[in-house]
């Protein structure tokens, strides 16, 4: 992992360079910027080039956004590297941990944008047909590959069949195949290990008593060209309880956990009951009773009769294990500055000796 040392040295020398030649660091900061390496995940390489790319194009500086391919070795280079000043991961929770704990090595900041277990909790006065849609984005959106998808769909006892059978049908409609035809509303996961992950979640639930409702399959396209992919039919798990594993752990797949309730007390102690909270959403008319449940709700992206709802201009990040700080909106400038405080003095110095 020679090339990622090389890389932070050439930022480094970089600057170094600019300064010797006279430009103070006020004129290399607006030269330069906010110097960044992007190591993207080793199984989606390319779209992070591309990006670079589109950055050259536009005019940035040389230098200024660098990208560099690897694994674990690599990122540990660059957690312990001395010129970099502050550590942002996207990712599970258990590499956010190690990513922690290395770059505490360092006491450099970190920004942790890390797994989730959501949950969707849907009242009897809801409007049935917005509910049932809501459900399907905050699960099956991106093959359920979403950090924030709400996958404990807590639905009121009074209307769980009429909502179960209508989310199912919708379900079994879903076009599954070639993601850039218009149609297409599920494409492949995106490999294969993490393909045979998500469907022994899917055997787990099963053996714990869960009922399948629909898809939880390997499924192979028509079309020849599609075959290689990863795919598999999304699924709706009926019977579910708090305690299985289905419930409790982050699947990243099409995958619907649906539970029942009864009251709001309940639901509210039944969702906060997790380690992470990196979102939420509840559906219901009563307005007054959707911001008293979000208001005590543990996390950090409420959703009120919608889901998956990501504006850039709003802060997005989670409480308890989901990680630390924040991304988009105004308040990130905070996690990637360092305030300086300065005491100046024009006159003479106020001493006690």
């Amino acid at each position: 992992m020679a090339k990622t040392r090389e890389l932070c040295e050439d930022i480094r020398d970089k600057i170094v360079d600019l300064y010797k030649a006279g430009m103070g660091y006020r004129k290399i900061a607006k030269q330069l910027g906010n110097s960044m390496v992007f190591k993207p995940s080793p199984v989606t390489p390319v779209t992070a080039v591309l990006l670079a790319e589109i950055y050259a194009k536009a005019g940035a500086p040389e230098g200024l956004f660098n990208v560099v391919q690897g694994g674990q070795e690599t990122g540990s280079l660059l957690c312990h590297h001395p010129d970099v000043a502050k550590v942002s991961f996207t990712g599970s929770v258990p590499t956010g941990q190690k990513i922690m704990e290395m770059a505490s090595k360092g006491i450099k900041p970190v920004t942790l944008e890390l797994g989730g277990k959501s949950p969707l909790i849907i009242f009897k006065d809801s409007d049935l047909e917005n509910a049932v849609r809501g459900a399907l984005m905050a699960n099956f959106l991106s093959q359920g590959q979403v950090c924030s998808n709400g996958t404990r769909v807590y639905v009121q006892k009074d209307i769980l069949p009429e909502f179960v059978e209508e989310v199912v049908k919708r379900t079994h409609a879903i076009t599954i195949g070639d993601p850039l035809l218009e149609s297409t509303r599920m494409g492949a996961l995106v490999n294969r290990p993490h393909l045979d992950k998500v469907l022994s979640f899917v055997e787990q639930a099963k053996k714990e008593g869960a009922t399948v409702l629909c898809g939880g399959e390997p499924f192979v396209p028509s079309d020849p060209k599609l075959r290689g992919g990863y795919y598999m039919t999304p699924c709706v798990l009926g019977d579910c309880t708090d305690e299985m594993t289905c419930v409790k752990q982050e699947i990243f797949g099409p995958v619907m956990s649906v539970l029942s309730f009864k009251t709001e007390q309940e639901v509210l102690q039944r969702a906060n009951n997790t380690t992470m909270g990196l979102a939420a959403g509840v559906f219901t008319r009563d307005m007054t009773r959707a911001h008293r449940l979000v208001e005590q709700l543990e996390a950090g992206s409420c959703f009120i009769n919608n889901y998956n709802i990501t504006p850039v201009e709003v802060p997005f990040g989670g409480f308890k294990m989901s990680g630390i700080g924040r991304e988009n909106g105004q308040v990130t400038i905070e996690f990637y500055s360092q305030l300086k405080t300065v005491f100046v003095e024009m006159g003479d110095v106020d001493s006690l000796f």
